[in-house]
């Protein structure tokens, strides 16, 4: 009963994937047996109390908002044990991720209208944003975006 309870305490927090959840509830509960583990977060699954789609989605939308890219997301769910399926369920068009990547460089740039191809500037905006986990076509579009507003 201490599993399910301490399952239902760090759900009422925030949405967890199974995997998180599973490892924590087997660091707090060293003793407990992996049967009980498993069947504790089964039974969570049953009543939808955990899901990994909704846990993929509300990382999604999180990540998005502090300017990740599709690529960084997806390792973090990767990481977080969801499975493939659902997250390619929550990827999202490419125009998407473009003005996402246009609107981060814009604020890093912070109204400087100078950025030439190739600059220290730009490469290191450039490497920003595929640090990101923007793909190269779409950090490259972005950039040119930008540097063709900027002549304007």
């Amino acid at each position: 009963m201490a599993l399910r309870r301490r399952a239902m305490d760090l759900l009422a927090r925030r949405e967890h994937s199974r995997c998180e959840l599973a490892r924590k509830l087997r660091d707090r509960f060293p003793e407990a047996e992996p049967e009980s583990v498993k069947d504790v977060l089964a039974r969570l699954a049953e009543e939808n109390l955990q899901s990994d789609g909704r846990f993929a989605e509300e990382y999604v939308r999180m990540r998005m908002r502090r300017g990740f890219g599709w690529l960084h997301i997806r390792a973090d769910l990767q990481a977080r044990g969801v499975d493939e399926d659902i997250i390619s369920d929550f990827s999202r068009p490419d125009d998407e991720w473009l003005a996402l990547a246009e609107n981060l460089a814009a604020s890093r740039l912070r109204g400087q209208t100078d950025l030439a191809p190739g600059s220290r500037d730009h490469q290191r905006l450039f490497r920003f944003l595929q640090s990101r986990g923007f793909p190269a076509e779409i950090t490259h579009k972005s950039l040119q975006s930008y540097i063709h507003k900027a002549s304007h």
